[in-house]
């Protein structure tokens, strides 16, 4: 479901559950909107005086303002698809009040933050609320700014969790957000533009995806966009059995003499539309290899693993395997692996995957089953341990790839494990995904 359907659909449940009951019509109208700014915390229903207002709401989505009862209302937060209540609100709200509720901080100690917006929505003018609810990053300096302006004292200063702070009458206009580690050059988060023309709410959370550890929710009185950072990442890995290649990016030569199972770490990059061209070594870009060349489209705040798979004795029909990459857990009390199949070997397409703990035994059904040449198994979400993966042949149990036997894995690891490799052998190259 698309996320602009999402909101749409969650405010007009949130306003049907709000309106419903007759003993409601001699009250007036209070304004409440939610939001859930929690990374690791799971999807939430939320609950008005025990009604379901909003259901399966994920990290980052929230709603616009809804008409409710003025009064004392109850606001519940679930867990999604249970009958378990997390977090729970009495609220006291008044005729005409403007309130935002916001579930922050890492799950192990999810809270309630509970806002009165109401003399920054009536005041007539642009406000801008920025709240920190970022666990990644401690007291951070805070500068808005006009578009590439120079920086010198920030605009907030040393802004510690929690905290929400307005800047008041902002003029309409485009701006630009930037966050640092207080007292430091050390700049985390780089919003670009943005366009401001009313009253928002700029809540900075933690990014499971790109370089940043920290995005930013810009909330609005209708929805919220998140707005990651203004940057890209790209790695690029060496899977064409056995032959040294050079590597071009915007027509220049980016890696020399790339040999097989080389692995070129993120290189931080601009958004947007790079062309890359893979030939064999020295033989210069005009002798690329049509498909290992192409336009890859890199957005902003996403980090992206490049994989050239094939092998030498068929290099002409070797092909690029492209994946969006997430660079931190989840979920915080467990690690996140993703299985990606990138071996030409024809026994080997398709293969089923089996994922346990050391020492028990091989599930009867496969953990993915028939994952074919260039697909992956997307990030699967384990405990810490020890676990065994096999790889096998479609059909089979007997793994046909060794070195997957004790992969060890802690609480809080991304990894990325690729099948490479052709007829001649089968080996398992493993990756950490995660921020240094």
């Amino acid at each position: 479901m698309k996320y602009v359907k999402t909101i749409a659909l969650a405010t007009a449940a949130l306003g049907l559950a709000a309106c419903g009951g007759d003993d409601n019509n001699d009250k007036g109208e209070a304004f409440v909107r939610v939001l859930h700014a929690s990374a690791d915390a799971p999807n939430v229903d939320v609950l008005i005086d025990g009604e379901a207002a909003l259901t399966n709401v994920s990290f980052q989505q929230g709603s616009g303002y809804i008409s409710l009862p003025e009064g004392s209302t109850e606001v519940d937060i679930r867990v999604s698809g249970t009958e378990t209540i997390a977090l729970s609100a009495e609220l006291d709200l008044l005729e005409d009040g403007y309130y935002s509720v916001i579930a922050i901080n890492d799950v192990a100690d999810l809270a309630l933050k509970v806002i009165d917006d109401t003399a920054t929505f009536t005041d007539g003018d642009a406000d801008v609320r920025v709240v920190h609810a970022a666990t990644a990053a401690a007291e951070v300096d805070i500068f808005v700014t006009a578009p590439d302006a120079e920086l010198s004292a920030p605009t907030l200063d040393a802004v510690p969790f929690d905290a929400a702070a307005v800047l008041e009458g902002v003029a309409a206009g485009d701006y630009q957000v930037q966050i640092a580690v207080d007292a430091t050059d050390d700049l985390v988060y780089d919003s670009g533009s943005l366009a401001v023309s009313s009253d928002i709410t700029a809540v900075a959370v933690n990014s499971t995806k790109g370089k940043s550890p920290v995005s930013l929710i810009v909330w609005t009185a209708s929805g919220v966009i998140p707005v990651l950072d203004n940057s890209t990442e790209l790695r690029i890995v060496h899977a064409v059995d056995d032959i040294d290649v050079d590597v071009f990016a915007g027509g220049e030569l980016l890696i020399d003499g790339f040999s097989y199972k080389d692995v070129e770490g993120y290189l931080t990059l601009e958004p947007g539309t790079v062309s890359v061209a893979i030939a064999a070594a020295g033989s210069g870009i005009g002798s690329a290899l049509e498909n290992l060349s192409g336009d890859l489209t890199l957005e902003r705040g996403e980090s992206y693993t490049v994989i050239a798979a094939g092998d030498d004795g068929a290099v002409t029909d070797a092909s690029l395997i492209v994946l969006t990459d997430q660079r931190e857990a989840s979920n915080s009390a467990n690690a996140d692996v993703r299985l990606v199949h990138g071996s030409s070997a024809a026994a080997a397409d398709p293969v089923d995957i089996y994922v346990y703990v050391n020492g028990t035994t091989q599930p009867s059904e496969a953990t993915v089953a028939d994952v074919e040449l260039g697909q992956d198994t997307g990030y699967l979400s384990l405990a810490p341990n020890g676990y065994t993966i096999d790889i096998a042949a479609d059909g089979t149990t007997s793994p046909a790839i060794s070195g997957l036997t004790n992969v060890a894995l802690a609480a809080g690891d991304v990894k990325t494990a690729i099948a490479i490799g052709d007829g001649s052998g089968l080996e398992p190259l493993l990756l950490d995904d995660s921020r240094d």
